[in-house]
């Protein structure tokens, strides 16, 4: 028999296939149809011509985009999108290569536009605002391709909009992302540019340029300089288990755990989309994970393992068991596991100690707990019984039926009607399961549930019409 012929991909091989001429007819059609697409194609044509050909063309759409103040609704939004990301990918594919120094002053440009494009798009779908953040990230890669006086000129450009709050956050993350790709000596100067700037007396955020020197450190790989930083911020701004987890990361433990002790103060403030789009606003860390990891690295292995034991016992935290039990010594690993068995065995948490079993995992346990208890779960608490049925039915399907019957119950008896599809489904669940096992003692059989449903419930019409 004749093997069928590979299918071509949209890729670089498969197109290198159609061939030149058949591209340039697809092309031209395109941008017949597309004016972003033509735009592109009309950008990359002056490329050719060198920086100064391109630069006009986008000088144009950006002094356009500028101008601009009409309300941009419905399915409009759609197609301004697809102009900006058509103008953004101009700017980085086919300006940047031909003069990145010129593209990045234009990319930012378009970056510094985002609040006039607030003013007229709605963006409830995130949609312009993820674009304006990949901006951001290209911004990272062409600040790369600076030579020294361009990069200088570059910093010099960001530093004026780096004053306080950035409430929509994109001239920070800009700024953050340019950080990363340019050398030691343009970073250097940049920082000594930017602490001579004071955080305003009674903020209650930090302002701009300090999370572009956090970011100028970080790409310095300078600890001492983020000392400096945290040091000259007003406490109540102070970030102490980042700067801990810094220091860890170096090697400088003694000092870290000086820093993870440190309380934070609680404070007012707010997280600007943009920076949660690239992540650019870091995590602090598992403060008591890290004082644990902290403590290994002073050689204080006995504190390091009280805090994770009573991280254990505090969120009953399956991850910061397997880390205890991984640093027992040898013959300590099934005193430890017995003695944390037995203290979920006590908790009087039910649907976390359950959680815990599934986590760890150990569903045979999971599933003595749950029918040892068969009369105290409660159907309330659906998010944690209802992936712990799942997890059950295929082994221990009797546990797996006495979580399903307290769900449906409580969905039936509290008359929950936006449930009642999800009543329908644990009932289909549970008559599946009615053949696997035997009966539990105290337990009634399927047939016997849905009897007893019937007469408390019978009236409940809405679901029983949803029961196939």
């Amino acid at each position: 028999m004749a093997k069928a012929a590979k299918k071509p991909k949209l890729d670089k091989a498969g197109l290198t296939v159609l061939g030149l001429e058949r591209l340039i007819d697809i092309a031209l059609d395109e941008s017949a149809l597309n004016v972003a697409f033509k735009k592109r194609v009309s950008a990359a044509l002056a490329g050719i011509s060198g920086g100064d050909a391109v630069a006009k063309l986008v000088d144009s759409r950006l002094d356009t985009l500028e101008k601009a103040r009409t309300r941009i609704k419905g399915q409009r939004e759609r197609l301004f999108g697809k102009e900006l990301e058509s103008l953004l990918a101009t700017i980085v594919k086919e300006f940047g290569p031909v003069a990145p120094s010129m593209a990045l002053e234009r990319l930012a440009r378009f970056v510094f536009g985002y609040e006039t494009i607030t003013d007229r798009a709605n963006d409830a779908s995130g949609r312009i605002a993820k674009i304006y953040g990949q901006a951001c990230e290209a911004a990272g890669d062409l600040a790369k391709a600076l030579k020294p006086e361009d990069a200088a000129r570059i910093t010099a450009l960001l530093t004026p909009r780096l004053k306080g709050a950035d409430y929509y956050g994109f001239d920070t993350l800009l700024a953050m992302r340019i950080a990363a790709g340019l050398s030691d000596d343009v970073l250097k100067a940049w920082d000594e540019m930017l602490a001579g700037k004071k955080v305003p007396a009674g903020s209650p955020y930090l302002p701009a340029f300090v999370f572009v020197r956090r970011a100028i450190a970080d790409a310095r790989n300078d600890v001492d300089s983020h000392i400096a930083i945290e040091e000259s911020l007003p406490e109540e701004l102070r970030e102490p288990k980042l700067l801990a987890a810094r220091l860890y990361e170096a090697g400088r433990f003694a000092e870290a755990l000086v820093w993870v002790r440190r309380p934070r103060k609680a404070r007012l403030g707010f997280a600007r989309r943009a920076e949660l789009y690239a992540g650019s606003i870091p995590v602090p860390p598992d403060a008591r994970r890290l004082e644990a990891a902290i403590l290994d690295g002073v050689k204080d292995r006995t504190a390091s393992q009280a805090v994770r034991w009573a991280v254990f016992e505090e969120r009953l935290d399956a991850g910061m068991l397997r880390e205890y039990i991984a640093k027992a010594g040898d013959f300590e690993e099934f005193e430890a596991l017995d003695k944390a068995f037995a203290f979920i065995e006590r908790h009087p948490d039910v649907n976390a100690a359950l959680a815990f079993y599934l986590e760890w995992p150990r569903l045979d346990l999971a599933a003595r707990y749950v029918t040892r208890r068969a009369d105290i779960w409660d159907g309330r608490f659906s998010d944690a019984l209802s992936p712990a049925a799942e997890a059950l039915e295929a082994d221990h399907p009797a546990a797996a039926t006495i979580l399903y019957r307290a769900m449906l119950d409580h969905i039936l008896r509290a008359g929950l009607s936006e449930a009642y599809a999800d009543a329908a489904a644990y009932l289909a669940r549970l008559t599946d399961l009615a053949g696997q096992f035997q009966t539990e003692t105290g337990q009634m059989t399927h047939g016997a549930y849905v009897e007893s449903l019937r007469q408390k419930h019978g009236r409940r019409f809405g679901f029983w019409n949803q029961v196939s």
